[in-house]
C-alpha cells in the first residue's frame, strides 16, 4: 500500500499531524519508537492551554485518545526509522527491524534525543544510576543522594522533580551562574528547596562506581580543582540533539542538523515537510509543536491536491 502520507514520529507535532491529516481524509501512517515523544516526560506541564496542571505522559495519553477516534491512521510504535529515499516518485521508509512503507508524502517530527556527556564512565553505567529522563527514573531514587548535570530548564525540571523523592540533589552548573531566559517559576522552585546545592563552574569529567554509580567527579572551571560527590544516580540534563540521522545528505539541515522549513514546513525535498522540536523553528515547546504538526498536515493535503 501506498499512503497519502507517512508520519515519523509521535510527539505533540506528529499526533497533531496525525489528527489535521486524517481530518483531511488521507491515508495515514504514524510510525515511532514510543508515544509522546520528550513531552511525555514531563513532570509538570502548566502551560499547555486548556490544562492548568498535567503530567507530560497525561497530556500525551490525551493527544494518543484524540488521534484514536479517527480510524485512517495506522499506528506503529516501536519503529524506529532508519532510511528514507524517493524511490519512482515516492518515500520509501525502512525501519530498524526491516519493514519497509511507502508513502506519497512525509511528514518528519522525530523530535529530539538526549545528548550525552561522552565522559568516563557514562555508557558503562548507563541504566545502572545514570539515566536521561527524571521522569522515568527519578522514583528509582527516593531518600537518596543524586546529581543532576546542566543548566537548562530541563535541568531545572529534573532537579525539581527530585525534590519530592529523593533526599539530597546536587546540581552541576557549568556556567558561572543561571542564564536569564530560563523558566522563572522553575528557578524559584529549585533554589527554595533546602535539598538542594546548586555547584556553578562545574564539569563533569568522570563517573565512577562498582555494579552501580557509586559518584562523579568534576572540574571547577575558575580553580581547575577537582573534587568528587558521592552520590547514587547521576542524571544527564544537557540539552538534545535533532533525530535526523536517517535523512541527512537528502534534505537541507542548518549547522545544528536541524531540519530548514518554509513557511508551510516544506523541506528542500518536495513532497517532505517537517514540523516540531526536529525544525530549525527556535521556539521548543509543546504547544507550538502541535501547531507545526497541524500546519505540516494542512500544507500535505494542499501539496496533494495540486498533484492530481
Amino acid at each position: 500500500m501506498v499512503y497519502d502520507v507517512i508520519i515519523i514520529g509521535a510527539g505533540p507535532a506528529g499526533m497533531s499531524a496525525g489528527v489535521y491529516a486524517c481530518r483531511e481524509k488521507l491515508s495515514t501512517l504514524i510510525l515511532s519508537p514510543d508515544i509522546g515523544g520528550q513531552t511525555a516526560q514531563s513532570w509538570e506541564v502548566e502551560n499547555y492551554l486548556g490544562y492548568s496542571l498535567i503530567t507530560g505522559a497525561e497530556l500525551s495519553a490525551k493527544f494518543k485518545e484524540h488521534l484514536d477516534k479517527f480510524d485512517c491512521a495506522v499506528f506503529k510504535v516501536g519503529a524506529e526509522v532508519v532510511n528514507l529515499k524517493k524511490s519512482n516518485g515516492k518515500f520509501e521508509i525502512k525501519t530498524r527491524k526491516g519493514e519497509s512503507y511507502q508513502g506519497k508524502t512525509v511528514i518528519i517530527t522525530s523530535g529530539k534525543v538526549p545528548r550525552q556527556l561522552g565522559v568516563p564512565g557514562e555508557k558503562e553505567f548507563s541504566g545502572k544510576g545514570v539515566t536521561y529522563c527524571a521522569t522515568c527514573d527519578a522514583p528509582l531514587f527516593k531518600n537518596k543522594t543524586v546529581a543532576v548535570v546542566g543548566g537548562g530548564d530541563s535541568a531545572l525540571d529534573a532537579t525539581y522533580q527530585l525534590t519530592k523523592i529523593a533526599s539530597r540533589i546536587y546540581l552541576l552548573v557549568r556556567g558561572s551562574k543561571f542564564k536569564n531566559d530560563l523558566d522563572k517559576i522553575l528557578m524559584e522552585n529549585v533554589t527554595a528547596s533546602d535539598k538542594v546545592k546548586v555547584i556553578f563552574n562545574a564539569s563533569t569529567t568522570k563517573i565512577y562506581g562498582s555494579q552501580f554509580v557509586e559518584g562523579l567527579e568534576y572540574q571547577n572551571l575558575k580553580t581547575k580543582e577537582k573534587e568528587k560527590l558521592v552520590v547514587k544516580g547521576i542524571f544527564v540534563e544537557i540539552g538534545s540533539v535533532p533525530s535526523t540521522e536517517f535523512i541527512r545528505g537528502l534534505v537541507a539541515l542548518n549547522q545544528w542538523n536541524e531540519i530548514k522549513i518554509d513557511k508551510h514546513n516544506m523541506t528542500s525535498v518536495p513532497g517532505i515537510f517537517a514540523a516540531g522540536d526536529v525544525t530549525e523553528v527556535v521556539e521548543k515547546q509543546t504547544i507550538i509543536a502541535a501547531g507545526e504538526g497541524a500546519k505540516a498536515a494542512i500544507a500535505v493535503a494542499n501539496y496533494l491536491s495540486r498533484q492530481k
